[in-house]
């Protein structure tokens, strides 16, 4: 037999209960104060029984939907148990404590009732998770009890053994910002898995946002073996990694010497055994790396393909990549373009391969689209509104979106083909998909 009372404990997380007002303002964790005993109802039911999906889903919506206060109270919602009811019903005591509880209950239950009240703030429940990491951007409210908070996460999260706090926006070259350890080892280098590739890295040192892995891997899935893929805010590597695992070959850049590092390090790591595709790391300017790498390189390889039959009739299908991913400031780089283009123009119509630019950038504007042709028209005057594509990334703050720009030159298809062909790869690239956080317990809308 067993009591239906035992289900309740374990289904706690998901249920509206009611903790001590004693423990709103604590700034140091008292695990004690967390424990009460409550009375609730319980009838023994036959393991095999609760085990069936019939009734199993039955005593679940007791669980989340009904108080029980008599017998009948069951019998109406759960006829075919009446005669357990009858025999075994009856209300018993349990303790709770505090290892009964989930982050977001525990959190809710110490921090004052007004907070959030009139701005909404990351009250603590929201976080993100980076290898054994777990990273917060707390507001000014909540900084007297970060201490506590991060006591809590180390504790009802096995896997995380450092938790860390972002003192300040992100307003270094090197895209990275000053954190604070809460609580747990001092220990920021980490590892952690996406797009089927191993990252490692300095947490303190690089940028690494873990919301964005959902528009990496759409960028991934729209390469092809032997694309040339060239990435001028390149970081640890997210987007060249995967891209050279696909069978691409590689040209990242970073200007942090420690994004350099790191990025290395993840592309010999993740490299297949035997592949033949070559990847290149370089930290430069993103400007310099334009000028002095990408463009020379886009122009041998053209030329290269041109007089090669060969290599024409292979290569046919694939496409030169350029990715900018620094969204504050990318789309001013691309002056480097304009005057490329003016240059030489009857031999670049020859080329074979199409180059794809994906630039992303933010836009607070009520038509964000226009407000970014407007603003790339001021930057490439030459290019049409046919070879310029927007969409929308992830809303990173109230009123203000990161979008993604996708610039095609050179192509030989129609729109509806490049269309069709990147729809295959991404089944559900026509709806506008928000970015899912790496294993946070809410969504944090701050940046």
């Amino acid at each position: 037999m067993c009591r239906f009372s035992y289900k309740f404990i374990r289904s706690l997380r998901n249920m509206h209960i009611k903790l001590p007002l004693s423990l709103k303002g604590m700034t140091k964790l008292d695990r004690e104060q967390f424990t009460q005993i409550i009375t609730v109802p319980y009838v023994n039911i036959p393991v095999e029984c609760i085990q069936t999906s019939k009734w199993k889903n039955s005593l679940l919506t007791f669980i989340y939907k009904y108080i029980i206060k008599t017998k009948e109270d069951i019998v109406k919602i759960v006829p075919s148990i009446e005669k357990y009811v009858e025999k075994s019903f009856d209300f018993t005591s349990i303790t709770l404590t505090y290892g009964n509880y989930s982050i977001d209950q525990v959190i809710k239950a110490i921090l004052p009732d007004d907070l959030g009240k009139d701005k909404p703030i990351n009250t603590g429940s929201g976080y993100s998770l980076v290898g054994h990491i777990a990273h917060f951007n707390l507001k000014d409210a909540v900084l007297p009890y970060k201490h506590i908070i991060a006591q809590v996460v180390l504790d009802k999260l096995p896997n995380v053994k450092t938790v860390v706090n972002k003192l300040h926006e992100i307003d270094s070259v090197y895209r990275n910002f000053e954190l604070e350890i809460l609580a747990g080892e001092p220990n920021t280098i980490v590892k952690c898995r996406e797009s089927k590739a191993i990252f490692q890295f300095d947490f303190a040192k690089v940028y690494w946002n873990p919301r964005l892995s959902t528009e990496r891997e759409r960028i991934v899935n729209i390469l092809h073996h032997n694309d040339l893929v060239f990435d001028v805010f390149a970081g640890v590597g997210p987007f060249v990694v995967p891209a050279l695992m696909v069978g691409c070959t590689v040209y990242g850049n970073d200007i942090n010497p420690e994004s350099f590092k790191w990025m290395t390090i993840n592309l010999k790591n993740n490299q297949p055994k035997k592949s033949s595709n070559q990847y290149y790391v370089f930290s430069l300017d993103g400007r310099e790396f334009l000028q002095t790498i990408v463009l020379p390189r886009i122009e041998n390889y053209q030329q290269e393909i041109k007089n090669d039959n060969e290599k024409k009739w292979c290569l046919s299908n694939n496409k030169i990549v350029i990715l900018m991913n620094l969204p504050e400031i990318a789309l001013t780089f691309l002056d480097v373009l304009s005057e490329w283009l003016s240059t030489n123009i009857e031999e670049k119509e020859q080329w074979i391969l199409p180059i794809h630019i994906y630039c992303y950038t933010f836009s607070k504007a009520d038509n964000r689209d226009e407000d970014i042709r407007m603003r790339l028209k001021s930057i490439l005057p030459n290019i049409n509104n046919e070879q310029i594509t927007c969409r929308f990334v992830r809303q990173v703050a109230p009123n203000k979106d990161m979008m993604c720009v996708r610039i095609i030159l050179f192509n030989k298809k129609n729109a509806d083909e490049i269309l069709s062909t990147e729809k295959t790869n991404n089944k559900d690239e026509g709806e506008e998909e928000e970015e899912v956080p790496a294993k946070r317990f809410k969504q944090d809308s701050s940046e």
